[in-house]
């Protein structure tokens, strides 16, 4: 009997008895309760809290207060909640918005390494020759005009044109232009420039003209969607194959999105290969596709 009473005033079995209660107890309550799960949890780190720091400094461009940076945690949390009720309800499946997303994060992790974009000037010369057309200098032309509204009808604009026509013809090269024609938001000088950006200003038809004027003259005048003009080339630059230390910036940026899609399909082509593609067949039972 003594040693019982000893054995019962040892810490190690109040411990002891301690434990199983609380296992009997535990058991007692979930008995039954079979679908019983712990609680999901939800982790902001430190780093997530930076990322949310820096994000904010670069939108407003300062940190965010103590408040905020508490607004801020407790947006990630909620967004976090329905992020994960959504997936549980299999709301992320068959929305093509989600779907296109997560393509472009798979092709975004399979960009390749940074040494697979450097080329050789050997390499760039070979693509350089093989794409001649893209990186072909285009003409370029500068030039002057003077510009007559149609608004303006006394006198009619034909007729100021050829008067002013007269005037600069016979002033010469270096007369000033200003004072002549009618006030407009085109350019009255242009220096050298390709036939597209000219188009883009003045539109199609006077630049397909333009390229026919005779260089040093005043000529016209040329109609535009605006109205007349008199022209005066000043420059013309024949268009011409650049060599590569002339277009290497763009010979190289255009080699690497070549190479980039490449590896990106090689890659698709090769997860592919993990999947069995069935597709609707004539019969209606479907067929795989390799």
């Amino acid at each position: 009997m003594a040693f019982v009473v000893k054995l019962l005033r040892e810490p190690l079995v109040h411990f002891l008895f301690i434990g199983v209660a609380v296992f009997a107890f535990y058991g007692l309550v979930l008995q039954g309760d079979e679908t019983a799960t712990p609680r999901a949890r939800i982790v902001v780190s430190e780093g997530r809290v930076a990322q949310l720091t820096e994000v904010f400094t670069r939108t407003w461009q300062r940190p965010p207060s103590q408040e905020e940076l508490r607004g801020l945690v407790d947006g990630y949390v909620k967004e976090e909640v329905f992020y994960r009720e959504a997936v549980k309800l299999g709301l992320d499946r068959d929305d093509t918005v989600i779907r296109r997303r997560m393509q472009q994060k798979m092709e975004f992790l399979i960009e390749p390494a940074e040494a697979a974009l450097q080329a050789s000037d050997a390499e760039l010369e070979t693509f350089l020759a093989a794409n001649r057309a893209r990186f072909r200098i285009a003409p370029r032309i500068a030039f002057r005009q003077v510009f007559f509204s149609p608004e303006k009808r006394e006198p009619p604009p034909l007729q100021r044109a050829a008067a002013t026509l007269d005037a600069l013809s016979r002033a010469g090269a270096a007369q000033e232009v200003r004072q002549h024609g009618d006030p407009t938001l085109l350019p009255g000088e242009m220096p050298l420039t390709s036939a597209r950006a000219i188009a883009r200003s003045f539109g199609e038809s006077f630049a397909a003209q333009l390229a026919e004027l005779p260089q040093d003259k005043w000529n016209g005048p040329v109609a535009s969607p605006f109205g007349l003009h008199l022209v005066q080339v000043t420059a013309r630059i024949a268009g011409y194959d650049p060599p590569l230390a002339e277009v290497r910036a763009e010979v190289l940026a255009e080699w690497q999105h070549r190479r980039r899609e490449d590896f990106a399909e090689q890659e698709y082509r090769r997860l592919l290969q993990g999947y069995d593609v069935v597709l609707p067949g004539a019969d209606g039972a479907g067929e795989a596709a390799q």
